[in-house]
């Protein structure tokens, strides 16, 4: 490639993020509102659904009560991980193995990010900061920054209405990835997220009635985890 072609296409490239960072950021101050309503819930319940070519992998439940008592379940390829914080003790089994009171590695769960809102970390003290809510806020504040955020439709989802916010971010190859969130207007909580195309589905339950206790640490390896 010439040096002139080279100069043009480096121009271009230019060009382009400019252009694209440089369009209005309208739903910042919608973000900004999703984080302080998510910090501000008493409970929750988020379920996960990972697809591939319409069918449903993997299944993910997580349920807390704000600030730090959780219960997650997750179904993956006919195998159930499943984990239970109450303050600093920590209760898994993965399979059909029997239940251990300790920090788990981290091939627990299958990885993709966890919004954690209210919650302090798990596996290190309740008192040590950051906590989840400083982990979602930071990764909401990297969207508002880096990203591209259009205002949608107003849907009416669960006996409510919410309106749909795009939210596009480029990546180091200058590839274009987005996720569309249903946020309430009134309560600015979010109700449903969509992921790549629909491959990642989430839903978002707040504030329900929620029992989180330890588990029955003789329970019988062969009993299969219900959906929290």
């Amino acid at each position: 490639m010439s040096p002139k072609a080279l100069i043009g296409l480096l121009t271009g490239i230019i060009l382009i993020v400019v252009v694209y960072y440089s369009l209005p950021k309208s739903g910042r101050a919608t973000l900004e509102a999703e984080v302080a309503a998510m910090n501000g819930a008493r409970s929750w319940r988020i379920r996960t659904e990972l697809r591939q070519n319409n069918k449903v992998d993997i299944i993910r439940t997580h349920v807390a009560i704000c600030p730090d008592k959780e219960h997650i379940v997750e179904k993956m390829l006919g195998t159930t991980a499943e984990y239970i914080r109450i303050g600093d003790d920590i209760y898994y089994r993965k399979g059909n193995t029997s239940w251990v009171k300790g920090t788990p590695n981290g091939d627990l769960f299958f990885h993709f990010p966890m919004a954690r809102p209210c919650l302090t970390n798990p596996n290190e003290p309740n008192a040590k900061s950051p906590g989840g809510a400083e982990e979602l806020k930071r990764w909401i504040s990297e969207d508002m920054g880096d990203s591209r955020i259009t205002r949608g439709d107003l849907k009416f989802n669960d006996a409510d209405n919410c309106r749909e916010w795009t939210v596009t971010r480029l990546d180091y190859r200058f590839q274009s990835h987005s996720y569309v969130v249903c946020i309430g207007d009134e309560d600015h909580l979010p109700r449903n997220m969509t992921r790549s195309q629909g491959i990642v589905l989430t839903h978002y339950d707040w504030n329900p009635s929620l029992v989180i206790e330890p588990p029955d640490m003789n329970a019988p390896r062969e009993q299969i985890a219900d959906m929290p």
